[in-house]
C-alpha cells in the first residue's frame, strides 16, 4: 500500500464518527431512570437502554467480525428475553433472568469499548467518552450480578437484612466501585463479599491505568496552519 493509499485510509477511518458521547448519555438516562423511577416498566425501559447502547457502542468501536455476530445474537436474545419473560415467569425469576440478560448485555459492550480503546492510537474526546462509558457499565454490570446472586441464594443478600431490589443493588454497586465506604449496606454472604472486593480492585485499576493514561495522553487538536510555500505566486 502506497502514501497515498495510507493516508486515504486513514482519513476513511477518522470519517467514520465515534457515538461514545450518546452511549454515555444513554447510560447516564439509565441510572436516573433506575434510580429514581420503580416498577416492571422501568426496568424493561432500563434494559432497553442498556440494548440501545450496546448497539451504539458497537457502531462506534468497529470489533472484529466475530465479536459483531456475537453481539448480534446477545442483542436479539436479550430483546426476547425481556420481553417473553414478564409473560411467563413469576416476578422474582424475572427479576432474575433480567439480571443475567444485561450483566451479559453491559459485558458484551465494555469489551467492545475496550476493544477500540486499547488498540487506538489517538486519544481524543470521544475516546475518554468511551472509557467513562465503559467505567459506568462495569458499575452496573455488577449491580446485575449482584441481582443474580440474591436470586439464587435462599439467604438475603445484605447483612442489615434490607431487601435487594434493583435500586439497593446499583447503590451498593457504584458504592463499592467507587471505594466510598459501607455506611448501611454490606453482602452478608462470604462470596458477596468477596465480589464486592473484586469490583472494588476492578474500579481502582480502572481509574488508576486506563482512564488517568488516557487523559494524560489527550491532546488539544493544533489547527492547520497553511504552508506560505504551497500559496500561490503573487506574481
Amino acid at each position: 500500500m502506497g502514501t497515498n493509499d495510507r493516508v486515504r485510509s486513514k482519513i476513511r477511518l477518522r470519517a467514520v464518527p465515534s457515538h461514545y458521547g450518546l452511549v454515555l448519555a444513554l447510560l447516564v438516562g439509565a441510572y436516573v431512570l433506575s434510580a429514581f423511577v420503580y416498577g416492571p416498566i422501568a426496568r424493561a425501559t432500563v434494559g432497553a437502554l442498556y440494548l440501545v447502547a450496546l448497539v451504539v457502542a458497537v457502531r462506534a468501536s468497529r470489533p472484529g467480525r466475530r465479536l459483531r455476530m456475537f453481539v448480534r445474537i446477545v442483542v436479539i436474545a436479550g430483546a426476547v428475553v425481556l420481553v417473553v419473560a414478564p409473560l411467563v415467569l413469576s416476578k422474582e425469576a424475572t427479576n432474575g433472568v433480567t439480571d443475567v440478560v444485561l450483566a451479559i448485555v453491559l459485558a458484551s459492550a465494555v469489551v467492545c469499548i475496550l476493544d477500540r480503546i486499547l488498540t487506538e492510537h489517538d486519544v481524543t474526546v470521544q475516546l475518554i467518552g468511551g472509557a467513562l462509558s465503559a467505567y459506568l457499565m462495569v458499575g452496573m454490570f455488577f449491580a446485575s450480578v449482584f441481582g443474580v446472586m440474591d436470586w439464587l441464594q435462599s439467604d438475603e443478600f445484605f447483612a442489615s437484612g434490607e431487601r435487594a431490589t434493583a435500586e439497593s443493588l446499583q447503590y451498593f454497586s457504584f458504592v463499592t466501585l467507587t471505594t466510598l465506604g459501607y455506611g448501611d449496606l454490606t453482602s452478608v454472604s462470604s462470596s458477596g463479599r468477596a465480589l464486592s472486593a473484586l469490583e472494588a480492585l476492578v474500579g481502582q485499576v480502572f481509574l488508576a491505568t486506563l482512564i488517568a493514561r488516557l487523559v494524560g495522553s489527550f491532546r488539544r487538536p493544533v489547527p492547520a496552519t497553511p504552508d506560505p510555500e504551497a500559496g500561490e505566486d503573487p506574481t
